[in-house]
């Protein structure tokens, strides 16, 4: 504000300098004088321009005033309706131009609050990547004041995993291309990380990116979590059956295409029946937590896969677990199922003081570099080769022989 009222008082002081320049020079070329009498709109042009509509006016009064005095003192021929005209011109100059710069600065002015006050991060980027103008947002978001993003490349702040495709989606806005629901992430000052979506339109003529963005952090890591629970079963955290048949049907895919393959483990847990009814479902719950985590420990790193391969493991049912070993032979197929019941026999839970022994007993198919059996008759094989195994007292494991496949 004292800024502006600092301003205001030059633009006045420099008006007045010229009203009396002008004045001068007028008598100083005799009876030419008159023609020069225009000159006067400069000042008032100059007050109406920085004090708005009434200066502007009072600066044309004034203007006029000078005007005709000058002309009086010099004697020159003017008609009534001249010196009509001149007051005419000079207040329609001054108010006009006043009018026009007042409601200027009111659309500057609530531009700027806009701008100040959005919740969303605004900003304008040159075509070099760099920052030229931020507001608030920013520094309320990231923790960056003003002067510590302008004139900075903004590419320093992106998450450098992002960095790669928002250089893209910039070289597409320098070809003038718009963006729409744009996201990565923002490093803040703090270290954290912040999801942005920004809306971006490129103005080629003024050589600049305008963009806004707003924080969907919250928004992401609540979508990311419906995902997850979409995904995993609640109880294990182990891939649930949907996610399982999608990833299923993707290694098939793949095997088709690679010619590589690859086994199923059924799984199921021994005398789980007896443990809800003599124990409770807590108990029951309790197991099959306790199996989940044997078999993810086991599978990581088993031997039985290709150094590349990850084993997927999923609770489809009740009771009831699968594992997934990409390009793992029959042989492998077998050391893995015969581990994991191993491994399970040996876990045991004490619950309400007594001794419950874990049992798992499991069937194994194969499928080979065609992809063969399919989805259901691989699942089925696996299926009736773990009814075999637990046919045969449980706890132990059976691979499916290639006559039992459909």
């Amino acid at each position: 504000m004292k800024l502006l009222t600092e301003r205001r008082g030059v633009s006045v002081a420099i008006a007045a300098v010229l009203f009396a320049a002008i004045f001068v020079a007028r008598e100083a070329v005799g009876t030419l004088g008159d023609a020069t009498s225009f000159l006067y709109v400069i000042p008032v042009v100059l007050v109406a321009t920085s004090l708005g509509t009434r200066a502007g006016m009072l600066a044309g009064a004034v203007a006029f005033v000078l005007s005709s005095a000058g002309t009086l003192m010099m004697d020159l021929p003017v008609t009534p309706l001249g010196y009509v005209n001149r007051a005419v011109v000079y207040l329609f100059v001054g108010g006009l131009t006043g009018r026009f710069a007042t409601t200027l600065r009111a659309l500057e002015a609530e531009s700027a609050r806009h701008f100040d006050l959005s919740l969303d991060m605004v900003s304008t980027v040159g075509f070099d990547g760099r920052f030229k103008r931020v507001n608030p947002a920013f520094e309320r978001t990231l923790g960056y004041r003003p002067k510590e993003l302008v004139g900075r490349p903004f590419l320093d702040f992106v998450h450098p995993d992002d960095r790669e495709k928002t250089e893209r989606e910039a070289a597409s806005l320098s070809d003038g291309a718009k963006t729409l629901q744009f996201q990565n992430r923002y490093l803040a000052k703090d270290g954290e990380i912040h999801w942005l979506e920004w809306t971006s339109i490129p103005l080629q003529d003024e050589g600049l990116i305008y963009g806004v963005a707003r924080d969907v952090t919250d928004r992401k890591a609540l979508e990311q979590e419906l995902e997850r629970l979409s995904q995993r079963d609640p109880l294990t955290g182990l891939f649930n059956r949907r996610r399982f048949e999608e990833e299923l049907r993707r290694q098939l895919a793949y095997t088709r295409r690679y010619g590589k393959g690859g086994a199923l483990l059924m799984i199921d847990l021994d005398r789980f029946k007896q443990i809800n009814d003599e124990l409770g479902h807590a108990a029951g719950d309790e197991a099959l937590r306790e199996v989940a985590r044997v078999l993810s420990q086991n599978l990581r790193g088993s031997d039985v896969l290709a150094r590349d391969a990850d084993p997927v493991v999923a609770r489809i049912g009740g009771d009831e677990f699968v594992a997934l070993l990409p390009e793992a032979d029959g042989a492998g197929a077998a050391a893995a199922a015969e581990r994991l019941a191993a491994a399970v026999r040996g876990t045991s839970l004490r619950i309400d003081g007594r001794e419950v022994e874990l049992r798992v007993s499991i069937g194994a198919a194969t499928f080979d570099e065609h992809g063969l059996p399919g989805e259901k008759e691989l699942l089925a094989a696996a299926d009736r080769a773990m009814y075999l195994a637990k046919a045969g007292g449980g706890g132990g494991a059976m691979l499916a022989s290639i006559e039992s496949r459909p």
